[in-house]
């Protein structure tokens, strides 16, 4: 068992506030598991996030959003609001022992306006700061690749690697960093995975966990 205090860093003049992203027990609210929507291969409940739920948790939500939170694999979820800082939300998948399979975590991020490839390069910098400072320990860490990520018609990167954790265990990571179509604000989804609960065995298995199968249902409102 382990926990990791909150991490801070700045992410291109933004500074995100990280709540720990692994514990060996998660916490939080229990979401209603029963399956109200289809997005895809996801099904689910579907959660939206605008002023509504920037009013009742206190916190910033610069540009309006939705994902489906998958509940026909995992139902031991747990989820977080507010998580810590500037971060909106939290999504735990755990084992019925409570141990964790995979999570998602959504910050805010900025970028400026500018040509497609222009806010790439920005959302190729914002992913891999995201992943450096969501590790324990940098020295310790590794990126397998980055390139573009597909999520929703947006404009996305994703860097993939892993890292070594307190207890001496691997952690598969990907950090996604989305910018909303026309607009200045975007999200970094940030998704942490035990190998040996998730049945990760390669680098892209990350994509398959119920953290990145919720974030490919994130949808710009």
């Amino acid at each position: 068992m382990f926990s990791r205090k909150p991490i801070t860093a700045a992410i291109c003049a933004l500074s995100l506030c990280l709540a720990a992203p692994l514990a060996a027990q998660t916490t939080g609210t229990t979401v209603e598991v029963n399956p109200l929507t289809v997005e895809g291969l996801v099904v689910g409940k579907r959660l939206s996030f605008g002023a509504d739920f920037a009013a009742k948790h206190n916190i910033a939500v610069p540009i309006p959003f939705s994902f489906t939170v998958p509940t026909d694999r995992t139902k031991n979820i747990r989820v977080e609001p507010a998580p810590g800082g500037s971060g909106i939300y939290k999504v735990n998948f755990a084992t019925e022992d409570n141990q964790l399979i995979s999570s998602l975590q959504l910050v805010p991020i900025t970028i400026p306006m500018g040509d497609d490839q222009t806010r790439m390069n920005h959302l190729a910098r914002i992913a891999k700061q995201a992943f450096v400072v969501s590790v324990v320990d940098p020295e310790k860490a590794q990126i397998d690749a980055q390139r573009r990520a597909k999520v929703g018609p947006y404009l996305a990167i994703e860097t993939l690697g892993r890292y070594i954790d307190t207890d001496g265990g691997v952690v598969a990571l990907r950090t996604v960093a989305i910018v909303g179509p026309d607009s200045e604000h975007g999200l970094v989804g940030i998704i942490n995975a035990l190998p040996g609960n998730a049945g990760i065995k390669q680098v892209g298995d990350i994509l398959l966990v119920d953290g990145s199968r919720a974030l490919g249902t994130l949808r710009f409102r």
